[in-house]
């Protein structure tokens, strides 16, 4: 019977059988087999394929990453506690692949023109609308300015028509602390996203990042909950610092000037000399204030 089997199998015999053992061979079932082996390779090596890309596929659904997005950061130094909050939602964007630059220190000393190849090549923008930044554009809605904010990078950075720039790019986000009202947002940018942190943080990145990527966002969030109290905890200061401090800001700005008045005030960069980096604190109030009555009286 085995002999059989072989002889059916390749249609050959390895021993001389006996006359009476011979028998014609079986054709059509030796073709039958030979396709029907051919068949089972065939399907053998398209399940395999078939598994292998099920396999590729799997591993990057579940392993891929997500790709970083980079970001241009505009802002006003409210306050120490306020700077705070911003560094650590640096640290906090960093760690959720949103490379966020600050726009003053990457223009600082370089061509004007720059800032605008800069937003053209930034993936999204964000500005943050702050009580002192609320103030300072219902002033120049009267051509005022605060002369102490022309003291700071960042907020001499910010102009009105750099703000309209922003809008118009289409890239620009709003993001808030709690203490600023909806109101003052929306009355300025009522076309703009605007987000409270970090009560909306996780749909801030979202909307960086895009649809499609809600499990690897999922991963992201649960890596970065060190940075996440961290900037829950500097917000927070930030926010006890205004409410209980109600003239803050009157303290720090004092009072705005018209446009006219501080482009041809005299540059209090001047005074400090010795190499050092100084705050708006460092001079005296009273100092700034005698030196704009005098120079208001020259004009007279």
């Amino acid at each position: 019977m085995f002999w059989k089997i072989l002889h059916n199998f390749y249609g050959l015999s390895c021993t001389t059988p006996s006359s009476t053992d011979v028998t014609a061979p079986n054709t059509g079932y030796t073709t039958e087999s030979k396709s029907d082996f051919k068949l089972t390779i065939f399907l053998a090596i398209f399940g395999a394929m078939i598994g292998l890309l099920l396999l590729v596929l799997s591993f990057y659904c579940f392993k891929r990453t997500i790709q970083e997005k980079r970001g241009l950061l505009f802002y006003t130094e409210d306050h120490s506690y306020h700077c705070e909050a911003i560094d650590q939602f640096i640290s906090f964007l960093n760690m959720s692949k949103c490379k966020l630059e600050v726009a003053a220190r990457l223009v600082k000393g370089s061509d004007p023109s720059r800032l605008s190849l800069e937003i053209q090549e930034s993936d999204f923008i964000i500005l943050v609308y702050s009580k002192a930044l609320h103030k300072r554009i219902q002033a120049w809605k009267s051509n005022q300015d605060y002369i102490n904010f022309l003291k700071e990078d960042n907020s001499a950075l910010l102009t009105a028509s750099l703000l309209g720039e922003l809008e118009e790019s289409n890239k620009l986000i709003i993001c808030k602390f709690p203490q600023v009202p909806n109101s003052s947002v929306s009355s300025e940018f009522p076309s703009v996203k605007c987000y409270t942190l970090t009560k909306e943080l996780n749909l801030l990145i979202q909307q960086i990042h895009g649809r499609g990527v809600d499990h690897e966002l999922a991963v992201l969030d649960k890596n970065n909950k060190l940075n996440h109290n961290s900037l829950t905890n500097t917000i927070k200061n930030a926010t006890n610092f205004e409410e209980n401090s109600s003239y803050w800001f009157e303290d720090k700005y004092i009072c705005p000037k018209k446009m006219e008045s501080l482009n041809e005030m005299p540059d209090y960069a001047e005074n400090f000399s010795d190499g050092c980096e100084h705050s708006i604190y460092s001079i005296p109030i009273s100092y700034i204030l005698e030196q704009i009555n005098e120079y208001n009286d020259s004009l007279v």
